[in-house]
């Protein structure tokens, strides 16, 4: 009886002392769902970085809408794209993006408030309220 209390002791501590995966156990509900990357540290610096001839974006950001669409601003166009969530990785497919290479993006789904481009492993924070800088 001993012996087998003393196991099972340990089989809970080895389990509980495992690293936990980063990858979420299911896939979270992006339906409107947007996601932010700051292209500068606060909104002073973007100000500050301004020309006087135009306005240069602050972020990009990616909106996960009803019917697996998706909004992408990554410059000053805003892209539509077919969308698709394979275990950890949403997959973003263009008709026609000359900002996209092969008209593909991925995300890897970090947790349910973070997504990071696989292309140039940029992460992307969720979007809370209707300020980019919260």
């Amino acid at each position: 009886m001993k012996t087998k209390l003393l196991f099972l002791s340990s089989l809970f501590l080895f389990v509980s002392f495992c690293e936990r995966n980063e990858h979420p156990k299911s896939n979270p509900n992006l339906e409107n769902e947007t996601f932010v990357h700051l292209h500068f540290r606060t909104e002073q610096e973007c100000l500050d970085a301004q020309p006087t001839d135009f306005f240069i974006n602050c972020h990009s950001e990616v909106t996960f809408l009803e019917n697996s669409k998706a909004e992408i601003m990554l410059t000053d166009i805003i892209w539509r794209a077919d969308y698709t969530v394979v275990k950890n990785k949403i997959i973003l497919t263009f008709d026609n993006n000359s900002e996209v290479s092969g008209n593909t993006m991925v995300f890897q789904i970090l947790n349910g408030s973070k997504l990071q481009n696989t292309d140039d492993r940029t992460i992307w924070n969720k979007k809370n309220g209707e300020s980019i800088w919260n």
